[in-house]
């Protein structure tokens, strides 16, 4: 006759590491997500801030760039056209398990007085 001690101990180690492994992969997910609002805002707010320089007469991609510094992100990219600032921002997470995510996102601003009347 077979008895089954223990067999609870082991469903229970099994169920225990799903949930682990589920929690680990959501936390990752979410992390990702922030890292993707992160660049979008930090791309957003150097667009904006570099067409803005651009029509005070200053250095419009080296204040794109504080910007994107201000906001944890890295200014990739920056163009300028007439007025127009497209720039690329990437946010990057701390170093885990010897991996690192990035997300790159692009933006583009100009000022007001480029939309038709």
């Amino acid at each position: 006759m077979r008895t089954e001690h223990g067999s609870a101990t082991v469903w229970a180690a099994f169920i225990v590491t799903g949930i682990v492994v589920v929690a680990v992969i959501g936390w990752q997910i979410a992390q990702l997500v922030g890292l993707r609002h992160q660049a979008s805002a930090g791309a957003d707010l150097a667009a904006l801030a570099a067409s803005r320089a651009s029509l005070a007469g200053t250095a419009p991609c080296d204040r794109a760039e504080q910007v994107a510094r201000d906001n944890d992100t890295i200014l990739v990219r920056c163009r300028m056209d007439a007025d127009v600032a497209t720039v690329t921002a990437r946010a990057e997470s701390p170093r885990w398990w010897g991996g690192q995510w990035a997300v790159e996102q692009r933006a583009r601003a100009a000022p007001v007085s480029y939309l038709p009347p």
